[in-house]
């Protein structure tokens, strides 16, 4: 005679579920991180603000009193995490009858909610690189913007390069905005653009196979020399399958790109035994926030 089990029998299914989750989890080959910094955070929010200095010396006379000027600080931004989580419910039944021995492989689909959820959340923060309907910067704007405005400066800056698509324009229109790009007090920095993510659409993937590495300039009839390809060098192209944009694309220069992935609370598998039911509850769950600071790390179009 089988052994009977009297009351929790969750001890039976966690073995399996733990395995098939940790599999899951760990061949999981994440898109996010390819673009965001992902790193941990100790508080339930993060802040941050900025400040700028003098821009340069002032010429003095001898035995003349140096100038002073007063350093400039900007707001401050705030980042709060978000919580999400999701379980599945095992009946004894279900478990009894459990012919092909599939039921643990419900741990496989509690991780792939998981980094689905990560994934998709990701998505959301370039979807909405334009509206700042979420995500907003440390100037109150979208992080692609023609409207950004300066903290010690006059004027203002932008890194949208429009409603073209991703081509051999857009990339020069990319570049311009990088090669032309200012600090806070109105002054150039030196930027290079070492990656782009694009949509999941072969259109766009194969211009930047073409763009990127191909030695004479795609789409001419003469062939001349690629020097998008000479000035930039080696350039990564993330494609992004989870965004509901197809078409929008980013460039990226990773040194001043502060975009972040920030997790409170990794996601972990716990699961329980719920007497009234026989059930067998296995639930994840996970704390985590994506914002920026500031937008001159990136530059961005937005077709039609």
């Amino acid at each position: 005679m089988g052994v009977v089990p009297e009351g929790a029998f969750n001890l039976l299914c966690r073995p399996g579920l733990r395995e098939n989750f940790g599999d899951e989890y760990q061949d999981w080959e994440k898109i996010y991180t390819q673009y965001l910094k992902s790193e941990g955070m100790d508080m339930p929010e993060m802040s941050a603000t900025i400040m700028t200095g003098v821009s340069r010396m002032f010429q003095k006379g001898d035995l003349e009193s140096v100038r002073f000027e007063s350093p400039k600080i900007g707001p401050k931004v705030v980042g709060t995490d978000k919580e999400f989580g999701v379980g599945v419910a095992i009946g004894r039944r279900i478990l009894e009858d459990d012919q092909y021995g599939k039921i643990n492989q419900s741990g496989k689909w509690l991780a792939n909610a998981g980094k689905q959820t990560y994934e998709y959340r990701s998505a959301e923060f370039l979807d909405d690189a334009f509206a700042g309907s979420t995500f907003k910067g440390i100037d109150g704007l979208s992080l692609i913007n023609a409207s950004h405005t300066f903290l010690n400066a006059t004027g203002v800056w932008s890194n949208y390069v429009g409603t073209i698509g991703f081509s051999m324009t857009a990339v020069i229109a990319m570049m311009d905005v990088f090669g032309t790009m200012k600090n806070h007090d109105g002054d150039p920095i030196m930027m290079n653009m070492n990656k782009v993510v694009i949509g999941n659409n072969q259109g766009d993937i194969h211009a930047a196979s073409q763009i990127f590495n191909n030695q004479k300039e795609p789409y001419t009839a003469d062939h001349n020399d690629n020097t998008v390809k000479r000035l930039l060098g080696k350039v990564d192209v993330v494609v992004q399958p989870y965004k509901v944009s197809s078409k929008s694309y980013f460039g990226i220069d990773s040194k001043y790109n502060d975009a972040e992935f920030r997790i409170r609370r990794p996601i972990k598998m716990d699961d329980s035994f719920d007497f009234k039911t026989d059930a067998t509850l296995a639930k994840i769950t996970t704390r985590f926030m994506i914002w920026f600071v500031l937008a001159r790390g990136w530059a961005g179009g937005n077709p039609a």
